[in-house]
């Protein structure tokens, strides 16, 4: 038995020493290719709950096409001092709020704005405990939806993209996919193309000013602290709302 075990062990291992190879090769084609597979997971989470809370775990699981000397390349670094990352949060801080602000005048405050669902995809994870739900809530929102997204939006695929180009491509893309992507979370279930049309543009912007958090520091660590800050800002500001 310890035999079989080590080679199942030792297969894994070549095959993520293949995987890491060929992401070295072509770093954009494979970054394409982990596009694909987290946007269909994340978008069929729509509709699953299991497969939203595996979307998760995918974006978190890009880093091992990595070595782990590359990691600093894909911005898995500490950011160096304190002042570019608070310049940073604000201006996120403020992009939120605009997006925030104009959803509310377009779409008012009820079903048809997509703000109005975030506190939402909480309720009821755990049936009769409300603080639990709120709890889950604020370590989602601040702490670990944020670092699992900017390690792998503004980390991994930022890096193979502006490597290949330049990084105001980066920047746009790896924004136009993370906005892409939030159609698992709002719009689709239940179908309503007015959140849709509000969610996209919205999220859109939240990924520019992100990425450009990411072009200034150097560091999706900090981004992932802006996007947390930020995303507790906004439920805030909705739960006020309501």
């Amino acid at each position: 038995m310890a035999t079989t075990r080590f080679a199942s062990g030792s297969r894994r291992s070549r095959a993520l020493t293949g995987l890491r190879r060929r992401t070295a090769a072509a770093p954009v084609a494979s970054a394409a290719v982990l596009f694909a597979l987290l946007a269909a997971v994340r978008v069929a989470g729509a509709f699953s709950f299991p497969l939203m809370a595996l979307s998760v775990a995918l974006s978190a699981a890009v880093l091992l096409v990595l070595d782990r000397d590359r990691w600093a390349d894909a911005g898995i670094r500490r950011f160096a001092g304190v002042g570019p990352v608070v310049v940073c949060v604000v201006v996120v801080a403020l992009v939120y709020a605009e997006t925030f602000l104009a959803t509310r005048t377009a779409f008012g405050a009820d079903d048809d704005n997509w703000t109005a669902w975030v506190p939402r995809i909480f309720d009821g994870l755990v049936p009769g405990a409300r603080w639990a739900d709120v709890a889950a809530m604020v370590l989602a929102m601040g702490v670990l939806v944020p670092l699992v997204e900017e390690v792998c939006y503004r980390g991994v695929l930022y890096r193979a993209v502006e490597q290949r180009w330049n990084t105001r491509t980066a920047v746009v893309s790896t924004a136009a996919g993370w906005a892409l992507v939030h159609l698992g979370d709002y719009g689709l279930n239940p179908l309503n193309l007015r959140v849709v049309c509000g969610v996209l543009p919205s999220v859109f912007l939240m990924g520019l000013a992100l990425g450009i958090c990411r072009a200034v520091t150097g560091s999706a660590l900090a981004c992932a602290v802006a996007q947390g800050m930020c995303n507790l800002l906004l439920l805030g500001a909705v739960l006020l709302w309501i």
